[in-house]
Formats: C-alpha cells, sequence, structure tokens
C-alpha cells in the first residue's frame, strides 16, 4: 500500500480555475479518450448561517444539476440534518467548463472542495455517501463531515490507509480552501485516478483520530462563532482562507499568554475582534492575568463587562 503524497499547497485561487481546466484534459487509453468530470462540494450548514450567501447559492443552484449527500434510506435517522450537510453539484449536460465559469469565482465561503475524476456524477455521489458515517471506539455510527477543509486533510493524513486509499482512490485531485492570511489559497490532495469506485471500507476513529479532529478543528469552530456574534469584524471583502488565518493568529497570541482552557481562548479571539482596542486596556490585561493564574475565567470578564 503506497504511502499518501503530501498535498499541494498554496495555490492562490486566482490560478485555480486555470490549474482545474487543465486538469479536465481526457485521458488517452490507446485510441479512446477517457473524459474527466468535474464536481464542486458546497458545505450547506455552513452556507446557510449567512442570509445573503444563502441567496447567492440558491440561485445559482437553479442553472447546475446538484444532489443533497445525505439523501437514502441508510440516513434516515439525520434527515432533519440533510438540508446543513454537503450537496454535489455538477454541470449540467457535463458542461463543466461552464461550471467552472460559474463558481470557479467563487471562495471558499461556498466551495468546500473541488474534485476531479473520471466517474460521472452519480457514480461520485455514490462513492461519497459511503464515506458519510464513521465508527467511533464506543462503536457507535456518527456523521463524518468530510468535506469541511478542516477535516479533509486530517483524515488524509491520520486515518486508516485502507480508508484513505478507497476514499481517494477514483479522484484524480481534491482541491480544498486553506488559511492564508493575504488571499485566498487553495491545496490539492492527489488520488489514485482511478476509474471505479470499489468497495466501500469503513472509517473506524481511533484515539489518533478523534484526537487530531478535535485539535486541529478548534479554529473552525471558533471561526464559525465568530461569523455568527460578530461578522462586520472581518470586512466586507475578507475571504474565508483569511478569516481563517485570522482566527489561527489570534488563538495563537492567546496560547502565548498561557491561555489554556479553550472558552478563555474563544473569549479573548472573540474580544480582540469586536474590540481590537481592548488589547492596550488595563482591566483586559488584569483579566487575562487572573485567568492564567486560575483565579477566575476570562470568559467571566467578556459576558459580564464585555457584554453586559
Amino acid at each position: 500500500m503506497m504511502k499518501p503524497k503530501q498535498p499541494t499547497r498554496n495555490v492562490p485561487l486566482k490560478d485555480l480555475s486555470r490549474i482545474l481546466r487543465e486538469e479536465l484534459q481526457p485521458r488517452r487509453e490507446g485510441d479512446t479518450l477517457i473524459p474527466r468530470t468535474l464536481h464542486a462540494l458546497l458545505n450547506m450548514g455552513r452556507i446557510r448561517m449567512q442570509e445573503a450567501l444563502l441567496a447567492e447559492v440558491e440561485k445559482k443552484l437553479r442553472t447546475v444539476s446538484f444532489v443533497p449527500l445525505l439523501i437514502g434510506p441508510e440516513f434516515q435517522e439525520y434527515k432533519e440534518a440533510r438540508p446543513h450537510h454537503a450537496y454535489l453539484v455538477s454541470g449540467l449536460n457535463r458542461d463543466d467548463a461552464a461550471l467552472l465559469d460559474q463558481w470557479g469565482a467563487c471562495n471558499g465561503d461556498i466551495v468546500s472542495a473541488w474534485i476531479v475524476t473520471e466517474l460521472p456524477a452519480y457514480a461520485i455521489a455514490a462513492h461519497l455517501r459511503g464515506a458519510i458515517c464513521a465508527w467511533d471506539m464506543e462503536k457507535t455510527r456518527r456523521l463524518m463531515f468530510f468535506y469541511n477543509p478542516l477535516i479533509t486533510p486530517i483524515l488524509h493524513r491520520v486515518a486508516d490507509p485502507k480508508w484513505v486509499e478507497w476514499f481517494f482512490g477514483p479522484m484524480l485531485s481534491w482541491w480544498y480552501p486553506v488559511a492564508s492570511p493575504q488571499e485566498e489559497t487553495w491545496s490539492r490532495i492527489e488520488g489514485g485516478g482511478r476509474s471505479a469506485s470499489g468497495e466501500p471500507v469503513p472509517l473506524n476513529i481511533s484515539e489518533e483520530l478523534y484526537d487530531a479532529l478535535g485539535k486541529d478543528t478548534f479554529p473552525y469552530q471558533v471561526l464559525n462563532l465568530a461569523e455568527q456574534t460578530c461578522p462586520s469584524a472581518f470586512g466586507r471583502d475578507s475571504c474565508y482562507g483569511v478569516r481563517l488565518a485570522r482566527i489561527e493568529e489570534l488563538l495563537e497570541a492567546g496560547k502565548q499568554l498561557n491561555l489554556k482552557i479553550k472558552s478563555d481562548l474563544v473569549a479573548y479571539v472573540l474580544a480582540l475582534l469586536e474590540t481590537p482596542e481592548i488589547a492596550k486596556k488595563q482591566p483586559w490585561q488584569e483579566a487575562i492575568k487572573r485567568a492564567v493564574a486560575g483565579e477566575d475565567r476570562l470568559e467571566n470578564y467578556f459576558r459580564h463587562t464585555l457584554r453586559p
């Protein structure tokens, strides 16, 4: 079994459309040209949190072929989550160029992943459905948000190699947005390029994977909260990758001050996003000292003083 290659990183958003068009060139097998298809994954849970963004996406969805992934009798218990899960978007009549023209300029706010494959839309949708659920250490079935751009690289790096080989096997590329302080950039996971899906491999969440998911997705959770509580702090033109990088920068600053409890780190980030000038205020600095000493929680100061 081959070891997964490290993702190709830091492709600017402005170059992504060109690279995807190049990857879509058909593969020659003897005298036959094997076509490649392009698909976009939308994180509808994230999109539905922003009314203007949802309106934009719903308008675009009228001109493409799309399917919710969380659909089918095997997912009946999750039917309430269906509108907030992932949609797989494909071009009408296999017009991948038109799909790129319409969605290629979209940043990570809308498209969580671009997938290049030799499978048609119905086959890649069926393949992705095989990865929707995982089994935790108590053998309980859980939803796995594999399309989350923070979770995808963790799965690629830490999950059972047999699952990784199966999941990325029929894909040529899986592109996902990454944090960047200046402009949005994308990373590429190289797949196996197979022309068939293969029998699904169950994903069992090991202790190592559980720890990685809990640790590495924390910035994403804080970003989701910040977007709901103080969206104006990011600026109208700030894209997903830049916002995520800002959250990671503030979390690191909080850790450098020896804030270790997650609720205190969240309070630190939200306070500085809402009121950057507070960093120089004596009461704020004293509140941080008390939190570090274990005398009080920064979360309490944030809730009762900054947000009375």
